[in-house]
């Protein structure tokens, strides 16, 4: 009996060890597949627009807190809503902070800068908040006039920033590897060509359906909203506070 064991043994234990390594390759394929499968579905969704996953305006910030991001904002009249209460909110002055999402928060709301109405508002907006929350991103995408607009600041400094309104507003910073990977095409300062180009609209269009893609690599995408789970989480809800100059 011993002597059977000794020899069958190393056969047994070769065979035992392929077996486990079948199994574990089996196992990491069907992983890989299912991968690949939810972030097609995933690419499709930023895709395809959406009414609760496409603001036109938002903000990330990086923090998992988003009561503080609230009162570091200076917002007034804050009260705790879920998103989904908040996304089917109709009042443009407020806005909302999100639950956070793998390490950041989202902001949105129609009383966010456009930087078609005044790009150097929109600056000053974000230098402010950049300065109160530290790393803020901001995207705008308006895909009916073509208007769009990324921009990164760390502590007041501008890192990255485009924003295209008819025509180039704002361009500072070098394209990062991001911009590059996701086909982001932009123009320079008084670039020459024919505003009513077919082709220059197809490049501005791209940028648009792309933004979230490009918002999903520098930090989140809203299409997280489009999870029912998400949607039940609480955030804040609150108004900025009216600057004196807009009260004269």
């Amino acid at each position: 009996m011993m002597t059977t064991f000794l020899i069958l043994g190393p056969f047994v234990f070769v065979w035992a060890v392929a077996a486990l390594f079948y199994a574990l390759g089996r196992r990491r394929a069907r992983q890989t597949r299912l991968d690949e499968i939810t972030f097609a579905r995933s690419v499709r969704q930023r895709l395809v627009p959406s009414v609760f996953s496409r603001p036109r305006t938002w903000l990330a910030v990086r923090s998992r807190n988003p009561e503080d991001v609230a009162r570091s904002m200076g917002l007034g009249d804050l009260r705790p809503c879920a998103c989904a209460e908040a996304l089917a909110e109709t009042d443009a002055g407020r806005l909302f902070v999100s639950p956070p999402v793998n390490g950041w928060v989202m902001i949105l709301g129609g009383a966010l800068p456009d930087p078609s109405e005044d790009i150097d508002v929109c600056y000053r907006f974000l230098a402010d908040m950049s300065g109160r929350l530290g790393h803020v991103q901001y995207f705008h995408g308006n895909p009916a006039l073509g208007h769009h607009a990324w921009a990164k600041l760390i502590e007041r400094k501008v890192a990255r920033a485009y924003a295209w309104t008819g025509e180039t507003a704002w361009n500072e910073g070098k394209p990062t590897l991001a911009e590059e990977k996701t086909g982001m095409c932009c123009f320079d300062y008084l670039a020459a060509g024919d505003d009513d180009s077919y082709q220059q609209w197809e490049t501005v269009g791209a940028n648009v359906d792309r933004l979230p893609v490009l918002a999903s690599i520098w930090s989140v995408d809203p299409v997280v909203f489009e999870d029912p789970a998400m949607r039940m989480k609480p955030g804040w809800a609150g108004r900025l506070p009216v600057r004196r100059s807009e009260m004269n």
